[in-house]
């Protein structure tokens, strides 16, 4: 069946299934949903991180109608603050980061666009892809962010797995083992490299539920991959995945090790990752540092292999403090509709 009859959002399970999980799901008033990217080239120098949210979790504007909506007001609409955050991790030369709120956007299920910027699932000889332009600008200086990027995974899954006890915030590994192609112009930036991509929804802020928590997500060798979700509150959860059998299994939590506490980052946001017990995990080097959020890389050893991690922690207490709320506007830029802009 061609994917573009394809209708049915029906979570598919962790057997192998050719459907995307696309992105026409339907996000309750208050609640959200984003489609999460990552890249790391080969040579471990460059990256890059693409999250398109329905319902922006970071929306200082968004979190303001939450808030009205729980003390009784008109329900907060989450397609009134739909966004695409877009960093670029580079070896030599600045890094790059984008963060826009679009009034202008298109969805359905494997079509998602915000302003000119976009995200298709598409499928060619070489099978499935997530195809993904990027046109922003960054929220302070205004300079260009422009490229492509293809995503083409291993193989495709979609379960649906909880990540709090009344079951209100879901999390979707959809693509946890890719290659990716990236080619930006401005700036200058191209590599291949592994790639990852996820999916995560919820019915309400994620404050409303959660503290803290740490993911991460690292490729053991070339054909398994595996991603760590540490939650407060709730047992720590992995996942492998192998290439070669196209199978995405869970792990036992007794074979992790206890959670290591890596130095804190320069906002003095604790992290903490877990890896194989008897091993030290070891930060590399820091790709966004916030006053409460931080994204690695982490060398560590999972499963009996050495890799390099992808890794971030939240802290939502940090989150909710006023002096957070009152910095979020200066980063995030809201885009004017095209009508406006003639």
């Amino acid at each position: 069946m061609p994917w573009t009859s394809l209708t049915d959002p029906t979570p598919h399970g962790f057997e192998p299934d050719e459907r995307a999980l696309g992105f026409a799901r339907s996000v309750a008033p208050g609640g959200y949903a984003w489609w999460y990217i990552d890249a790391l080239s080969d040579d471990g120098e460059q990256g890059l991180t693409i999250i398109a949210f329905v319902g922006s979790v970071f929306s200082p504007w968004y979190a303001r109608e939450r808030k009205a909506m729980l003390a009784g007001g008109p329900p907060a609409q989450p397609e009134r603050h739909c966004a695409i955050n877009v960093a670029l991790y580079r070896a030599r030369g600045r890094d790059a980061w984008a963060f826009t709120e679009h009034p202008e956007f298109e969805r359905d299920r494997l079509h998602f666009r915000l302003g000119a910027s976009e995200l298709r699932w598409a499928v060619d000889d070489r099978g499935p892809h997530l195809a993904i332009t990027i046109d922003e600008r960054t929220a302070i200086t205004g300079r260009a962010i422009r490229g492509r990027v293809i995503l083409r995974p291993s193989a495709v899954f979609g379960p649906r797995i909880t990540l709090d006890q009344a079951g209100r915030h879901r999390w979707y590994p959809v693509a946890p083992h890719c290659r990716l192609e990236a080619e930006f112009e401005r700036p200058d930036l191209r590599f291949t490299g592994s790639g990852y991509h996820d999916v995560n929804e919820g019915d309400e802020g994620l404050e409303q539920a959660f503290t803290r928590w740490s993911w991460s997500r690292a490729e053991l060798g070339a054909e398994r991959s595996a991603i760590l979700y540490d939650v407060a509150g709730v047992p720590a959860r992995g996942f492998e995945f192998s290439a070669t059998t196209r199978t995405l299994t869970t792990i036992d939590p007794r074979e992790f090790g206890p959670s290591v506490a890596l130095a804190k980052t320069g906002w003095r946001v604790a992290r903490t990752i877990r890896s194989d017990a008897g091993t030290e995990p070891t930060l590399i080097r820091t790709l966004e540092d916030t006053p409460f959020y931080s994204r690695n890389l982490i060398s560590l050893t999972l499963r009996g292999q050495p890799a390099v991690a992808v890794h971030e922690s939240v802290d939502l207490q940090r989150f909710t403090r006023g002096w957070v709320r009152f910095l979020l506007p200066f980063r995030i830029r809201i885009a004017r509709p095209r009508a406006a802009r003639r």
